[in-house]
């Protein structure tokens, strides 16, 4: 079974909106996982342990602050997760929540599509190669490329009975081995994809519900989805989850089949699995973990370039406010404003900082004033600063 994290990088601070357009510059600013994106963690690493399968993780942003953040995530109780994608293009800088839940749902779509290959590969190697080693060498290569469950191929001596060893020894005619594999391509269909509830910098719960419709545009299948989601199970045989949320005074307990998406609230607490069903979910599950985040860029994803970023944003944001600091007053040609960011620093026994780019620097002493001036790291607030920050 694939099972999909959604995850976020959000800035440390509580908000900080640098211009009219409510852009968010998060390559200038200091990322962390959203508090919320735990949980669906948490319950991804459930769904693995009670099934089988993969747990990948997905994120949209710039590549460079995410994978320190997200990197940890591998070795998360209790399991981690198994791969990480990281949908990284300049192109898609300033998505609101339609335009993010476009580009996420294209590199969920993607993943499934890279493990239906793999076994369309696997079932074309069969029908041409038969009894013979090239079967197995094909099969190996798609196993250590972490696209084949236990049950269609394996190295674990508990699992001897793959499809592919049991063709392999005359036990499956060709006609039956390709049947089990459309099988599996039907299993790869029914994934669950899980998120946390909301992010802290934008606090609208609703791209969870957003990908969930564009997947079931894009991939032509019903996708349910259920927020709020305080409890839930889910059978290792049906794949039937039983899920249980609270609104208001209303708990709501509801049947879903997968493929769906559940956003996770802050209340989930994850259940202990059935010892029972481990054989199963062992051979549900894949070989290893990816330790590396993949990157995956617009044209990667095969998305529209008029439906991300900006271009594909139509929510309209009114003027933010950095909300860690107090208001301030700049004046084009006469205030001294920093150009990059500046970590705290001593001067004549005072500390000063951190800095970011666009503070003011008009209450440094004035030595220290002319030194970054000479420096570079510090100039006067300019008309183009002015746009730059009005218009982005």
């Amino acid at each position: 079974m694939l099972i999909f994290s959604l995850l976020k990088g959000v800035p440390a601070r509580t908000t900080k909106v640098v211009t009219v357009g409510g852009v968010l510059r998060r390559e200038e600013m200091d990322i962390v996982m959203n508090p919320h994106d735990f949980k669906a963690v948490e319950a991804a690493d459930f769904v693995k342990r009670k099934v089988g399968g993969k747990v990948t993780a997905i994120s949209m942003g710039p590549d460079v602050k995410l994978t320190p953040i997200m990197k940890p995530l591998y070795r998360a109780e209790v399991f981690g997760v198994d791969e990480e994608v990281i949908l990284s293009d300049r192109r898609m800088a300033g998505a609101d929540t339609l335009a993010t839940s476009y580009a996420v749902s294209l590199g969920v779509k993607r993943v499934i599509e890279r493990h239906e290959r793999a076994l369309d590969d696997l079932r074309d190697s069969i029908k041409g190669a038969g009894y013979s080693d090239a079967v197995r060498i094909k099969a190996k290569g798609l196993y250590d490329a972490n696209l084949l469950t236990n049950r269609v191929y394996s190295e674990l001596a508990a699992a001897k009975d793959s499809i592919v060893e049991t063709f392999l020894k005359g036990k499956l005619e060709t006609a039956e081995a390709t049947r089990l594999l459309e099988e599996e391509k039907e299993r790869i269909r029914r994934f669950v994809v899980l998120s946390g509830i909301k992010t802290t910098d934008g606090e609208t719960g609703s791209v969870g519900p957003q990908v969930a419709e564009s997947l079931a545009e894009m991939l032509g299948v019903d996708l349910p989805h259920v927020t709020y989601v305080e409890d839930f199970d889910i059978d290792p045989l049906s794949l039937t989850i039983q899920a249980e949320r609270k609104i208001g005074r209303l708990v709501q307990k509801l049947e879903i089949k997968p493929p769906a998406l559940l956003t996770i609230a802050p209340e989930y607490s994850p259940r202990a699995p059935d010892p029972n069903h481990l054989i199963l979910a062992r051979g549900n599950s894949y070989k290893a973990k990816v330790p590396q985040p993949m990157k995956w860029t617009a044209d990667e994803i095969g998305a529209e370039p008029s439906r991300l970023g900006l271009a594909g944003s139509p929510t309209i944001v009114g003027p933010g406010v950095d909300m860690g600091r107090a208001p301030v007053q700049k004046v084009v040609g006469r205030s001294l404003v920093f150009s990059q960011k500046v970590e705290k620093f001593q001067h004549k026994g005072a500390e000063y900082g951190p800095f970011e780019r666009g503070d003011l620097a008009n209450t440094l002493p004035t030595e220290k004033q002319e030194e970054f001036r000479n420096q570079g790291i510090v100039s006067e607030f300019s008309l183009a600063m002015l746009q730059d920050e009005l218009f982005a």
